[in-house]
């Protein structure tokens, strides 16, 4: 992407500013970034945000004090780290993660993403039609199987 500014750089900074109550992404280059008087040295990495967006809730004693039973892993590695080490942290620091999820993904549930031009009966036919394909293949009915598949791939268009 090239700076919207100068046309000739790569864009590193990305900008964002509220104006007449509109949002405006703008995307430059260091140097034009900084005749901007934007603040390019500042710069973060993501153990930085997920420790900014998860040290709400709990004290941070509270969090250095938890430790993952199975691998080892400290709520505070894992601030460090960005990652966990195995599936039983996911339930060591589970009341810890909802308020992370929550300010990442606006949300503690996973919903699935459905295509905004499906509506929620068509995805549940389309599923229907999946279940009637997974038993005609059973039954070796391979003319109905080649019909419904077919079906599917129409309503998938």
């Amino acid at each position: 992407m090239k700076c919207e500014k100068c046309n000739g750089k790569n864009a590193t900074v990305h900008y964002t500013e509220i104006i007449n109550n509109k949002i405006v992404k703008i995307n430059l280059c260091e140097k034009c970034a900084k005749k901007k008087g934007i603040d390019v040295s500042s710069k973060f990495s993501i153990s930085e945000l997920l420790r900014g967006l998860t040290e709400k809730k709990e004290t941070e004693q509270i969090q250095a004090d938890r430790i993952c039973p199975s691998c080892g892993l400290s709520y505070k590695k894992f601030q460090d780290e960005g990652r966990f080490r195995c599936d039983q942290c996911y339930e060591t620091f589970a009341e810890l993660l909802d308020s992370l999820f929550e300010a990442i993904h606006r949300s503690t549930h996973h919903v699935g993403k459905i295509p905004l031009r499906w509506s929620k009966e068509e995805n549940e036919h389309i599923d229907a039609l999946g279940k009637r394909l997974t038993k005609a293949i059973q039954d070796e009915d391979f003319e109905k199987a080649c019909s419904l598949r077919d079906k599917i791939r129409g309503l998938k268009k």
